[in-house]
């Protein structure tokens, strides 16, 4: 079996295994069929001309998953304490060929004005928290390609935008990672360079910190160690 063909495979044990679940509540459950890959679609001009001299770096290339959607909400049961998680993953055409966020052109700041027009989203969430999203900066950088999320805090990492965070992972790992922590609300916090005693970001490590009492209630068989030992670097 391929890696392509195994990440696949993974997703949708992932999706039955939450859909399955009887200690969750779900919604927005998509698993779509199989689409282009990113080794389809490296010519970028055709998605934009300005993306003549970008390269997909060769992990995306050659492992990133390659379906139409895949996409689910879940929460927790009472009488277990609230949590919550979400992912919206869309194919390689539609993050290639969706347009830059309308927001970049209210920025006043040409450097931040450049850098939100730059960034393509690829996991949304829809439900959960509005505005909370992944996305790669498609620049003509050497190597992987930079994985940005983006919420609501007021959190300032200059010289960039407020409440844009560079994360640890490339799009692949990414990936990879969503798989462990089933989308998680706030999970993405684990991967950047950040402290959860930040003021702005202090609501969402005492989620991460609740979360993690209540995930191996309703996932006994999963090991969540490294997930936490992350988790308490950062607070």
């Amino acid at each position: 079996m391929s890696y392509i063909n195994e990440l696949e495979f993974k997703y949708r044990n992932l999706i039955g295994q939450l859909t399955r679940n009887e200690k969750l509540k779900i919604a927005n459950v998509t698993y779509g069929e199989p689409s282009l890959a990113f080794r389809n679609l490296q010519d970028l001009s055709h998605f934009n001309p300005d993306w003549g001299e970008i390269r997909l770096d060769e992990q995306m290339v050659n492992e990133a998953l390659s379906l139409t959607s895949v996409s689910i909400y879940w929460k927790s049961s009472p009488p277990l304490p609230e949590i919550c998680g979400e992912f919206h993953l869309p194919s390689p055409v539609e993050i290639l060929g969706m347009g830059s966020d309308p927001a970049a052109e209210l920025l006043e700041d040409p450097f931040h004005r450049e850098f939100v027009s730059q960034l393509r989203p690829f996991d949304m969430a829809q439900v959960s928290t509005p505005r909370y999203m992944s996305s790669i900066r498609m620049t003509p950088l050497a190597g992987a390609m930079e994985v940005w999320f983006h919420d609501l805090t007021i959190m300032e990492t200059p010289p960039y935008p407020v409440a844009y965070t560079k994360l640890d992972l490339t799009f692949v790992e990414y990936q990879e990672a969503l798989l462990r922590t089933k989308g998680l609300r706030g999970w993405q916090y684990l991967f950047a360079d950040i402290s959860l005693a930040d003021p702005g970001l202090s609501d969402i490590g005492e989620s991460l910190e609740q979360a993690f009492e209540v995930l191996p209630v309703i996932f006994p068989d999963d090991d969540f160690s490294p997930l936490r030992e992350r988790l308490e670097a950062r607070l």
